[in-house]
């Protein structure tokens, strides 16, 4: 998914560049697409097919609830689509900024190349779930609305998961 966020791909290039099995993604790509995660934004006839271009959809990704209707085996793959997209592609997109001197390890945030990444637990009640929720929205929508303000910008990314490990507890 990553690869389709910075210059548009065909499945081929896809393969080429991860160097796996062009069969091995159709199925992958087919779901990215399904879900929205992708979109076709070009394609032409090569042999006897057509071969599309895939682009990712936006520069924020909400999901479809919907998608999450039907049978149970359906959606344990859209699950791990989710989360292949979120969590395995910003580990590759953290160790390509360390490769190519982007973010350095050595600074301490609020510096603009350090690494800010957290993990925390907390003991919420609904109504501060809820609360908290609607924190993070507002957080992520000025985050991907910002603009640059002066003539040098660089790209940043931001990935978020806020999730129940357990059922409430009633005290």
């Amino acid at each position: 998914m990553g690869l389709v966020s910075n210059a548009p791909a065909t499945v081929q290039e896809l393969a080429s560049t991860l160097k796996v099995p062009i069969t091995r993604l159709y199925y992958h790509v087919h779901l990215l697409e399904e879900i929205g995660l992708i979109q076709v934004i070009d394609s032409h006839p090569v042999g006897g097919t057509v071969e599309k271009v895939y682009y990712a959809s936006a520069r924020q990704f909400i999901v479809d609830r919907a998608q999450f209707s039907g049978r149970p085996s359906a959606l344990v793959d859209y699950a791990n689509v989710l989360i292949d997209f979120s969590l395995t592609e910003t580990g590759k997109a953290i160790r390509k900024s360390i490769k190519s001197g982007a973010l350095d390890l050595q600074k301490s945030a609020p510096d603009p190349r350090a690494l800010q990444i957290r993990r925390g637990i907390g003991k919420l009640s609904t109504k501060q779930a809820i609360q908290f929720y609607k924190k993070l929205e507002n957080l992520i929508s000025e985050f991907t609305n910002m603009d640059q303000e002066d003539g040098e910008a660089a790209e940043y990314m931001l990935a978020v998961a806020f999730f129940p490990t357990s059922i409430a507890e009633k005290e």
